[in-house]
């Protein structure tokens, strides 16, 4: 039991690699609190964690407000008692995945939206997690970013401008609080098929492109969540200020076709 024992608080939980770290948190001993704007699927997930034996609860929660923000932590820390793990998930994905393009064409709104849930909400949520952990003398912040905040990729601009502010940020964090035993690292995902996913997925001729330029395989969320939880966990205890890749090779693939939305296919 990696995480027996510990409360962690993950945003983004009712789908995805959210979704897939809230169960494997929960058999690996941890209390689980799920945020997520998503009540039905949330409280779905939630019931399916406490049914098999784990301990867990949703707050409905939209990260780019602060009193959302505090809530969820202060019912974290009046349920349990303490919060050991923030794991910053949330992301407008759908959003991205739609209406993203590059700057010339990107609506306002949309970078509006996505710097809001993708950045601000990595700031809010630890702005209301820091004190207590500051507290405790020991906790542990996983931010979310993408593999695009590193290997620029066509008509994303809003997303990948977020998510390069969450690795600085991260780095900001993890030099900041490391006084107070709190390490902040940072997980940068490559393709990984979740729901919001499944529709390009669903197009051979994009799955095919997109399988092409990975050493192994398209991602699954629960290879995220088994890097999440092993940077939760005290085998994790050298590891602060870091951004770890988690992508198959794609940034290691040198002989890349030439580049591509795989979700707005042309």
């Amino acid at each position: 039991m990696q995480l027996q024992d510990r409360v962690a608080l993950i945003t983004g939980a009712a789908s995805g690699i959210g979704k897939a770290a809230a169960r494997l948190f929960a058999r690996e001993g941890a209390r689980v609190l799920l945020a997520d704007l998503d009540e039905k699927n949330g409280e779905s997930v939630t019931a399916e964690i406490n049914a098999g034996g784990g301990s867990a609860r949703f707050v409905a929660t939209d990260v780019s407000l602060s009193d959302h923000a505090q809530r969820a932590v202060t019912t974290a820390v009046e349920t349990w008692g303490r919060l050991d793990v923030l794991y910053n998930n949330a992301a407008p994905t759908r959003l991205c995945n739609e209406r993203d393009r590059p700057v010339h064409e990107l609506d306002e709104a949309v970078w509006d939206v996505m710097i809001d849930v993708a950045l601000k909400g990595v700031f809010l949520m630890a702005k209301a997690a820091l004190p207590v952990m500051m507290g405790q003398k020991r906790g542990v912040i996983l931010n979310t970013s993408t593999i695009d905040a590193l290997v620029a990729e066509p008509g994303v601009d809003s997303y990948t401008a977020a998510k390069g502010g969450v690795i600085a940020l991260t780095r900001a964090m993890a030099l900041n609080y490391a006084q107070y035993g709190i390490r902040v690292n940072t997980i940068s995902p490559g393709y990984v098929i979740t729901e919001c996913q499944l529709d390009w997925y669903q197009n051979p001729a994009a799955r095919a492109a997109a399988e092409a330029m990975h050493l192994t395989r398209l991602g699954k969320p629960e290879d995220i969540a088994e890097l999440a939880l092993f940077l939760a966990g005290d085998r994790a205890e050298f590891i602060t200020g870091s951004n770890i890749v988690i992508d198959g090779g794609f940034t290691a693939f040198k002989s890349k076709p030439q580049a591509q939305n795989f979700f707005r296919p042309e």
